[in-house]
């Protein structure tokens, strides 16, 4: 604290420390008229927040950073659950993956394009009217909770096919697979109903005559959803997945571990007799290898996307504003970790093609038969056209044929 600021803290003090009579006296000396103004008079007079360098970073951030982002997770969630839909029959995994990627694509726009929007135009769906307040917040939270929870999902269907591979056959079958993608979801619908008449929209009152609205906890409801439900959230989506994750993941790796240094054992062996099944059977472990690490890549970058969001949650319960330059430093802070988030929900398609040499097949042989239709298109409508142009070049030439021998044969006129 500087020495300007330590000196009209001494006199606000000296202020509340004078009675009635006094403070009375120093206002009429001063022209005030309440003790409000009094206090404002001595007040220091706050920086702008666009002053800062840090807050007009995060500014930058909201303009630039979301569109790329917009961009590239559209493309890339399609795609992933186009690959994904196609082999879900064959795969129990890839229907927990094809519904991940839609979840992904309702979170990028339920809540990254709503973000860019508000940052362009200072327009927000949900503050227009109260059953957009309702359902924006509904959706929000349950499209990126399940999203949280269908990585959950895959990784115990994964650590049980590694840790206990003679009970996947029956616990990771195709028909319980689909069933288990809508138990998180049907769930999360559940548990955030509440949104429905908890949150509506509320008049904020301004400096301005300007009317606005905010969609905000209802006043019966403010205890409940901005001190108590914010960590119910957070255990929901960031806390409890997190211990999740980490636990399943570290069990996983240890058995993968052991897994190969047993198939370097095997496989000493099996060069003096190689014959189809022990073909068949490395085939399938590699198989099985590849899509451990591919989720597991999908499970860190979680744990890593989400671990700033989790500080900057504690932060904001346990953490007093002191100044405009902290406050530009905690925008700027949380802004780069609500990104973060975002970018989990944005970058699997490119985890994928990382680390799956099957999901990169599947995407080139998608590309490829898209290219081949689009050209087998043309060159058809090339050779309608080459068909077209002959067979009209041939009705030219008989009826100029006809025409010329018209003219040929025709007697000469009578002088």
């Amino acid at each position: 604290m500087t020495k300007p600021e330590l000196d009209i803290q001494h006199i606000l003090y000296q202020i509340q420390q004078m009675n009635q009579d006094e403070r009375s006296l120093l206002l009429s000396s001063l022209n005030l008229s309440s003790e409000e103004q009094l206090l404002n008079y001595f007040s220091v007079p706050s920086i702008p927040l666009e002053d800062f360098t840090a807050f007009r970073i995060h500014k930058y951030l909201l303009l630039y950073v979301p569109p790329v982002m917009i961009f590239i997770g559209t493309i890339g969630n399609i795609l992933s659950f186009v690959v994904f839909r196609a082999y879900s029959g064959k795969v129990s995994t890839y229907t927990y993956l094809g519904a991940l990627a839609m979840m992904d694509l309702l979170v990028i726009y339920i809540g990254l394009l709503r973000l860019w929007i508000a940052q362009l135009s200072s327009f927000d769906i949900k503050d227009q009217t109260n059953w957009t307040c309702k359902l924006v917040a509904f959706l929000g939270y349950v499209c990126s909770d399940s999203s949280v929870w269908l990585i959950v999902a895959v990784t115990v269907e994964r650590y049980i096919a590694v840790c206990y591979p003679l009970q996947a056959s029956n616990l990771c079958r195709l028909k319980k697979a689909r069933f288990t993608v809508l138990i998180p979801i049907l769930s999360l619908c559940i548990v955030n109903s509440h949104f429905f008449w908890t949150v509506q929209l509320r008049h904020e009152k301004t400096n301005t005559t300007n009317t606005v609205y905010i969609c905000d906890a209802g006043q019966s409801f403010t205890d409940l959803v901005n001190d108590v439900w914010v960590w119910v959230d957070a255990g929901i989506y960031s806390f409890v997945p997190f211990v999740i994750l980490s636990l399943l993941n570290g069990r996983i790796i240890q058995k993968v571990c052991i897994a190969k240094n047993e198939r370097t054992l095997l496989l000493s062996k099996e060069r003096t007799d190689i014959g189809c099944n022990s073909k068949m059977k490395h085939s399938s472990c590699e198989v099985n290898r590849k899509l451990t690490i591919m989720l597991l890549m999908v499970s860190f970058t979680f744990l890593l996307t989400t671990l700033p969001m989790n500080i900057i949650l504690i932060m904001t319960k346990s953490w007093n504003e002191q100044n405009q330059q902290q406050k530009a430093a905690f925008y700027l802070a949380k802004t780069v970790s609500e990104l973060l988030m975002y970018l989990n929900h944005t970058i699997n398609f490119f985890l994928y093609c990382i680390s799956g040499r099957k999901f990169r097949r599947q995407i080139f042989s998608l590309f490829s038969f898209y290219c081949c239709s689009v050209f087998a298109q043309s060159g058809e409508t090339a050779m309608t056209r080459k068909r077209t142009f002959d067979t009209t070049e041939t009705i030219g030439l008989r009826i100029n044929y006809k025409v010329v021998y018209k003219r040929d044969t025709t007697p000469p006129s009578s002088v």
